[in-house]
């Protein structure tokens, strides 16, 4: 048998790795070496469905497989349905988390002959095994019920046995466990699947180890609550600071099982931290399942920052009870904390989840398809879901995008505003202003907010010099257009020494620096911003 198992990924980026479709195979080339012959395939959502089964069918395959999540569903949809009319033959299955919320619904449409729901790896070997004696696809359905993987040591690893080349991507997907100790209602990680499954630490140190043989530079972890067991976090902390001490990785994390030593872990080697705050009212929380102790999440999130590691929240508006000005208060909290990055979402109402069955009684409207996102409820208007999406939009593009970290707080304060204020005044400013340098629009609103005083040519010059130079050091030097040439209204290495200095008012700092126009070559040397002025600038 041929069988092409396919995942749709987002788009071509670190993350995009097929491990799901990738485990399947290696199941598959354990319990069948010989009968069935398996390959995974890369599609992507920006490809059309004619160009996917132009892929999917020069594999001249027996069976074809689909990964399905909220982002692809429409895609996967109308890639089956040309294959099922350009190869009629075809047995066509998914499996996935938009299968497991609704199998039934999903072999409802028509366009299956199978649905795969749960974790797939020992599905799919019955279910193949089952096609390879002949049993009729309508009987296999038939026995076909969601199951979990118990003891993940009996599951092959497709890094290990060679289905998965780690050198064929710019990045790695690492699950070290499955399942959720918690219940939140709009998450379905956890939802018939009680307690955490970890993989064993043999397999780990194993994966790692070949991770580093691979010249693998970053790693995304597939463990929702990394430290919900601290020894065991800090255990493979302690194993990747000693195997890969270059490689980057990035946890999710949970506030309320950090310490003192795991900060200093995390801070010993190159990662970013995702914590999943989403609201900062625990009245708000507790309606979803979630708590929140505001004074213990602060304690232990300033570890982190006391440790010098670099973390980020994750916020989300239009939940039950919670109101638009709620949503700002949440936002100005976690900006109080000196975040890395912020990523905001909208309410998702997920199909399978406990916030799917009680979404009427809360009075949550939200779409019937994807990507379920809610609409209104009774404290959220529909006016209201607009204003928290454009400043997650603002959030994004000034502060996340603009690389805003080292200048962020000295702007707030000279300008007396809350974060959520500054989100909605650049909201405003980039919509009467299209720009696509993220750089130059962010130094033009500084000055417009400063009505350009000096306070304002300050800000500017400090919003040009860390997005330049923060661009170099991500880009790991020069882009194709040549040396990195900034504008700047004062020396920036005066404003740098000053500032480094411990001199952060921008009264201040415009009181001691004198107006000087000119340009900067900006370079990076042994992973160091190198500044050389090239001479004045009359209209900067």
């Amino acid at each position: 048998m041929h069988l092409v198992l396919a995942a749709i990924h987002l788009e071509a980026s670190p993350r995009a790795v097929p491990l799901g479709p990738a485990m399947l195979a290696s199941a598959l080339k354990r319990a069948f070496p010989e009968s069935v012959q398996t390959r995974v395939l890369d599609l992507f959502l920006q490809q059309s469905a004619e160009a996917c089964a132009d892929l999917i069918l020069a594999s001249t395959p027996d069976a074809v497989g689909l990964s399905l999540y909220v982002w692809n569903r429409a895609l996967g949809r109308a890639i089956a349905r040309l294959l099922r009319a350009r190869q009629p033959s075809l047995i066509l299955f998914a499996g996935g988390a938009e299968v497991s919320a609704d199998p039934e619904g999903m072999l409802a449409e028509g366009w299956l002959d199978l649905v795969l729901p749960g974790e797939g790896e020992e599905t799919i070997v019955t279910v193949v095994g089952d096609l390879l004696k002949g049993v009729p696809v309508a009987e296999i359905q038939a026995r076909i019920q969601p199951r979990i993987v118990q003891d993940l040591s009996t599951l092959p690893s497709p890094y290990l046995d060679g289905t998965l080349d780690p050198t064929a991507y710019s990045g790695m997907l690492w699950e070290l466990s499955r399942g959720c100790p918690f219940r939140c209602d709009f998450c379905f990680e956890s939802r018939g699947t009680p307690g955490t499954r970890r993989v064993p630490l043999a397999r780990i140190t194993a994966e790692l180890e070949c991770f580093q043989a691979c010249g693998v530079n970053q790693v995304f972890v597939l463990d929702p609550t990394f430290n919900y067991d601290r020894e065991q976090a800090k255990g493979i902390l302690r194993l990747i600071a000693e195997r890969a001490p270059a490689m980057h990785f990035f946890f999710e994390i949970r506030s309320e099982f950090i310490d003192a030593e795991l900060a200093e872990l995390f801070a010993a080697i190159h990662c970013t931290l995702q914590i999943g705050l989403q609201s900062a009212d625990d009245a708000v929380l507790r309606r979803i399942s979630r708590n929140i102790d505001p004074a213990d999440f602060e304690a232990k999130v300033l570890l982190l920052h006391e440790a010098g590691a670099t973390y980020g929240f994750d916020l989300i508006y239009g939940l039950p009870g919670d109101t638009l000005a709620g949503f700002c208060a949440s936002l100005d909290y976690a900006f109080s904390l000196a975040p890395n990055h912020v990523d905001i979402f909208p309410l998702s109402v997920l199909p399978g989840t406990r916030l799917h069955d009680t979404a009427p009684e809360l009075g949550l409207q939200h779409l019937r398809e994807i990507p379920y996102t809610v609409l209104q409820s009774p404290t959220f208007s529909v006016a209201d879901m607009a204003a928290g999406g454009r400043l997650a939009a603002a959030c994004d593009r000034l502060y996340n995008q603009g690389r805003a970290v080292p200048w962020f707080a000295l702007v707030l304060e000279a300008l007396d505003l809350a974060p959520s204020e500054l989100f909605a005044r650049f909201a405003d400013f980039q919509e009467a202003h299209p720009e696509p340098d993220t750089t130059a629009l962010q130094a033009a609103f500084v000055q417009a907010c400063f009505e350009g005083g000096p306070e304002g040519a300050v800000a500017a010059d400090l919003v040009t010099y860390f997005g330049r130079s923060g661009a170099l050091l991500e880009a790991g030097g020069p882009g194709p257009d040549g040396p990195c040439v900034a504008t700047f209204h004062h020396d920036p290495r005066a404003l740098l020494d000053l500032l480094y200095s411990g001199l952060t008012d921008l009264s201040a700092l415009a009181d001691h620096l004198p107006a000087h126009p000119c340009q900067a070559e900006l370079s990076l040397e042994d992973g160091e911003i190198g500044l050389r002025l090239l001479g004045v600038d009359p209209a900067p």
